[in-house]
């Protein structure tokens, strides 16, 4: 285990490049079909951490693109399942996306609690990369999972599709790739707005929030990188 490091306020930006228009002809890594994949059951109730910040309530959640400052709080991840580590998951996202993942590591939150996170990334060069990072709050069962992609990559989409589809019980599939597309393109939409108004290329938006079965999802943009957060009951 690496010695413990400090990590900023904003759940570490791991964030990355790419993508932009995406065809329907877009190429992607052979991935393992859903239901061929062991699922891990859902927890019957997962409590939020005392002493974190409010949260927005679940029903005030916004459905639709908004600009960074008005992104809502809905608190760290907390445990997606009992039991689910995410190992074979990350094992497969990895190896679908040529990832390199480092050994879990312990890094302190900005409230002083400690969690551990396993995190990778494709790609090399100068050029934008391909990162993940997987969080678990009580240092075994995951809890957070942050995936990270250039906007100039054309298989930027199929990459946080992938994130979507954790193995865990009580997640609809379906309806997160749906959402995701249409998360997408409304933050698009709501980036070049929002640039053209203040002439600012570095400006901030953030989709709508979806929940699905013990997750919520919620897809982040800055000028040349989109972030996929996917936290378990953060929104419960």
């Amino acid at each position: 285990m690496s010695t413990a490091l400090r990590v900023p306020v904003v759940l570490m930006a791991v964030v990355i490049g790419a993508a932009g228009a995406v065809s329907c002809s877009r190429s992607t890594p052979e991935k393992t079909a859903a239901s061929e994949r062991p699922t891990a059951a859902a927890p019957k109730a997962a409590a939020t951490p005392s002493g974190t910040p409010a949260e927005t309530p679940a029903t005030d959640l916004p459905k639709h693109a908004v600009a960074g400052k008005d992104r809502p709080s809905i608190g760290a991840g907390v445990t997606m399942a009992v039991g689910y580590t995410g190992k074979g998951f990350l094992s497969r996202l990895a190896k679908d996306w040529k990832l390199n993942l480092d050994k879990p590591a312990k890094q302190e939150m900005p409230n002083g609690k400690m969690r551990t996170y396993i995190h990778g990334r494709g790609g090399t060069g100068s050029g934008t990369v391909t990162t993940v990072s997987a969080g678990f709050a009580d240092h075994t069962n995951l809890s957070s999972l942050l995936c990270g992609t250039g906007t100039d990559k054309s298989n930027a989409l199929d990459f946080l599709a992938a994130c979507t589809e954790l193995d865990v019980a009580g997640i609809d599939h379906a309806k997160a790739s749906s959402w995701l597309e249409q998360a997408k393109k409304e933050t698009d939409s709501l980036y070049k707005e929002r640039a053209a108004e203040t002439k600012n290329k570095k400006e901030y938006v953030v989709s709508g929030v979806f929940t699905s079965g013990p997750v919520v999802m919620v897809l982040h943009r800055t000028y040349d990188t989109y972030s996929l957060r996917i936290l378990g009951h953060a929104a419960a």
